[in-house]
């Protein structure tokens, strides 16, 4: 009974440690975005690339995508509706941003959601353009309408101000089967 607590705890630990664990940076055309990442395979496979700096092409007028040098893990589903701001993998290399809602009958595995999607078409362009990822302390979220202004300042995760951090680069967090390393 004891091995079996034991057992559950540990579960438990893990999911809590990757759900504080999952925010994610993303900066293209010179305007920063808060990301969601899912809590599954691929999206921790993907968090332990980070950061990253891709050179993303464009499709369709709705999406940006970039294949990478090694695979993913995936768990394809047909999403039906696809929204403005998915991060999804298609096949197991290919990174896609979409910039639209629309439907398709395509399968992707789910990697992340950006949180706040004004702006993001316009940041993305309608040619190629590099887009660098990177993952957020758990304790704290940048806020992307004021990453260039004169008053950069730093939110907790709860949304309050803390200007008394100057604004910095975000460290980069690795999780790996359930523990965390913060470099």
């Amino acid at each position: 009974m004891n091995r079996l607590l034991t057992i559950l705890f540990a579960i438990m630990a893990s999911t809590t440690l990757s759900a504080q664990t999952n925010k994610l940076s993303i900066n293209a055309g010179g305007k920063s975005f808060a990301a969601t990442l899912e809590l599954n395979a691929t999206a921790e496979a993907f968090a332990e690339m980070l950061p990253l700096s891709l050179n993303m092409s464009e499709l369709n007028g709705n999406e940006k995508y970039c294949y990478l040098n090694e695979s993913l893990p995936t768990d394809p589903q047909t999403p039906g509706t696809i929204h403005e701001g998915d991060i999804m993998l298609f096949g197991n290399s290919c990174i896609v941003i979409f910039y639209k809602t629309f439907t398709s009958g395509y399968q992707y595995t789910k990697i992340g959601h950006i949180d706040d999607t004004a702006m993001l078409a316009e940041a993305l362009g309608s040619g190629s353009v590099r887009v660098d990822f990177s993952l957020n302390e758990p304790d704290k979220i940048s806020n992307p309408t004021n990453k260039t202004s004169a008053n950069n300042r730093e939110f907790s995760a709860a949304g309050i101000a803390d200007n008394n951090r100057p604004y910095g680069k975000s460290k980069r967090i690795i999780i790996s089967k359930g523990k965390k390393e913060i470099k």
